[in-house]
């Protein structure tokens, strides 16, 4: 990890960046989403969502909703919970991305593509703690808020359950830690199914990925890198009702956004050992 580049002054306390995350547990949901709800959520950015075209031939969108335990990190413990729609430039002229199965939802990090990029707009994230969630939107333009979220891992299973600090409860949802070595092989045919051999070998080889997060130009035009170590204990497997649970509460407003784009997932990601470092603001 980089040494300390740049110090923000928040309301006088001093947050030293790049930020680091030391230690972390993470788990992300893939799914595509319907491209018209994707588009409302970027309405007056510079950027616009990928287009996936899904094997019915219907075109699509891409996104990810994740929960994030930062266990030890260079300004406070807390937990995260984000929904992200991958996204480019207005201005890009990107090839669509043709959805072969569920691995086709990594799109990003395993084509390593200029054109495609890997830039990730998250319409609402929210924090159970609040140094972090006012650092987020007052220097970076996330659309951070507080909230209620737990997060419970028993080396099987991982539950969470996220909650604006005043409305409904948006989610909830179990999934296993891994599945066995029979899934790990089914998972890599998978991947070069998709992807070819050298280009699932390559993403299997990195050492980390970085991933640009961009801000809402409602609040501030911001982006940062986040650079995220690659895990060996990483496990990725396809979504499965036999041991996957999911509920999402139509009563609250990001819930129904959530149905309203088709959330389904696909895939899941479980970063045991979770290391990330995110830059300083950048303009977009």
């Amino acid at each position: 990890m980089n040494p300390r580049s740049k110090s923000i002054d928040h309301n006088g306390v001093t947050v030293d960046l790049p930020f680091i995350v030391h230690q972390g547990r993470s788990v992300s949901l893939y799914s595509l989403l319907d491209y018209e709800v994707a588009c409302k959520l970027c309405e007056n950015e510079s950027f616009a969502p990928v287009t996936v075209i899904a094997p019915n031939g219907v075109k699509k969108a891409a996104g990810v909703v994740s929960a994030i335990e930062y266990k030890k990190t260079s300004l406070v413990p807390y937990i995260e919970w984000s929904f992200g729609v991958f996204v480019a430039s207005n201005d890009a002229i990107i090839p669509e991305i043709k959805f072969i199965n569920e691995t086709s939802l990594f799109f990003q990090s395993i084509l390593d593509d200029p054109q495609i990029g890997n830039s990730v707009f998250c319409p609402e994230l929210i924090l159970n703690h609040i140094l972090p969630t006012e650092v987020g939107v007052d220097h970076y333009g996330y659309p951070k808020e507080l909230g209620n979220i737990e997060f419970n891992c028993n080396g099987k299973e991982i539950y969470f359950m996220t909650s604006p600090k005043e409305d409904p409860w948006i989610m909830k949802a179990t999934v296993p830690t891994k599945r066995g070595v029979l899934s790990k092989f089914s998972f890599l045919f998978a991947m070069i199914k998709a992807y070819g051999i050298s280009k699932s070998m390559q993403a299997l080889t990195k050492k980390e990925f970085t991933v640009t997060l961009l801000g809402s130009a409602k609040i501030l035009a911001k982006k940062a890198y986040m650079k995220v170590k690659n895990d060996p204990s990483t496990e990725m497997f396809p979504w499965d009702n036999k041991d996957c649970k999911l509920e999402i509460n139509p009563d609250s407003k990001w819930g129904r956004i959530l149905i309203d784009s088709n959330f389904e997932p696909q895939l899941i990601c479980h970063v045991p050992r979770l290391k990330v470092e995110f830059s300083e603001p950048i303009d977009q």
